[in-house]
């Protein structure tokens, strides 16, 4: 596209004189540019606001849910003057909301020198069984994989991971343990031998028997999950959090709920949030303070050894909790480095800084299928800026 025609679109535009087929031209150009600068040819800062605000309002506008797109709402708080843009991408509606007094002229750029835009994660983990046999679960067929003991290990159509005739196990028998691991860009869904489901974010584990016996079903965490427990009141259900080395620093004990456990060694909190149900929270580090959440509680402790173990319990919005699960990220009152974490995870790159970055907050929701390059369009309306080469990723202001 021609700098005059661009020129030509965007007064359109602004004019509310633009045809659909003149604003959707507009719209393509924009989408183009996942790998060059971004210039919007306009005379003043005022006007660069008032082409996203005209934009934002004719998208809250055209929506409409047999076109299945949405407006998902996203904000970056600076001061009590904030403007409105809005940008499409990949047939999803994003409303993007950031400072007015931001008098850049120019939009964000992200320079990428990928062949290819890095795209979200998938449903991706590894297996290994209790001789060391090690199966890739995204590749292997929906079939029996393995025997443990007189429990069968299936993936089922859905790509789901069963365990099952579990409660055939013989009592006495040693217990075999295996461990389902999900790789940076990775999930994965599993049906634990006692018919819990959980589901593993990106960069997690999981330790467990493959059979349940004795007064506890215990397993091992790092990473996040969550966690639908089926109850049994005889045999409490207990997830230890734990680092790479194994090492437990937490207990989450239910008997039947829904909960989610983030424990990731790089977050500055363990935090365990309870959805329905009851559990109780407990910190190695300091035995006999446990403390029981209601739904809609969120209890949480500083990670590691040596560090304060003290449980804080705070009301949050659980849906925000597991929205990883429903495929959004969702940032409330999140830095930078926050929401660089999440991503990082999710997309399988490393992340550096450069220069001074600033204490703002990003809140609000961004689609977990969208390409990272599509992630950095809507964050970089604010002023934040960021550097694509291969697999790394240069944060910036």
């Amino acid at each position: 596209m021609t700098p005059e025609r661009l020129q030509q679109l965007i007064d359109k535009y602004l004019s509310n004189t633009a045809s659909p087929e003149e604003e959707q031209e507009l719209t393509a150009w924009y989408n183009a540019t996942n790998e060059r600068s971004v210039e919007w040819p306009v005379a003043n800062a005022e006007e660069v606001t008032a082409l996203k605000d005209r934009m934002l309002r004719n998208m809250q506008q055209a929506i409409h849910p047999a076109a299945q797109a949405r407006v998902v709402p996203f904000y970056r708080r600076r001061g009590l003057q904030v403007a409105a843009a809005v940008l499409v991408l990949m047939g999803i509606g994003a409303a993007i909301w950031f400072n007015g007094n931001n008098t850049s002229t120019t939009a964000p750029t992200v320079t990428a020198n990928e062949a290819a835009p890095l795209l979200p994660g998938g449903n991706k983990a590894v297996l290994t069984l209790a001789n060391g046999q090690q199966i890739i679960l995204d590749t292997a067929g929906n079939t029996t994989l393995a025997q443990q003991g007189t429990t069968r290990i299936i993936k089922l159509n859905n790509g789901q991971l069963a365990y099952q005739d579990a409660n055939k196990a013989t009592a006495g028998a040693q217990p075999l343990f295996n461990t389902i691991a999900t790789p940076n860009g990775g999930q994965y869904e599993i049906i634990l031998p006692d018919g819990s489901h959980v589901w593993l974010n990106a960069a997690s584990s999981l330790r467990f028997p493959t059979a349940f016996t004795g007064g506890e079903r215990k397993v091992q965490l790092t990473g996040e999950a969550y966690f639908e427990v089926a109850k049994n009141a005889a045999m409490p259900f207990r997830v230890y959090t734990a680092d790479r080395q194994h090492q437990d620093n937490g207990v989450v004990e239910v008997l039947g709920t829904h909960f989610n456990v983030n424990a990731y060694e790089d977050e500055p909190l363990v935090k365990t949030t309870l959805l329905e149900g009851k559990v109780t929270v407990a910190a190695m580090a300091a035995p006999g303070t446990p403390v029981t959440l209601a739904p809609g509680k969120q209890a949480a402790f500083a990670y590691g050894v040596g560090r304060p173990a003290s449980i804080t319990v705070n009301t949050v919005d659980a849906d925000e909790v597991i929205a990883w699960k429903n495929g959004i990220f969702n940032f409330n009152h999140a830095d930078i480095r926050t929401v660089m974490r999440q991503l990082a995870r999710w997309y399988n790159v490393e992340v550096v800084y450069e220069g001074p970055l600033s204490n703002e907050l990003f809140e609000g929701e961004i689609p977990r299928n969208s390409t990272l390059t599509e992630v950095f369009k809507i964050l970089e309306l604010s002023a934040v800026h960021f550097k694509v080469e291969g697999r790394k990723v240069t944060v910036m202001p």
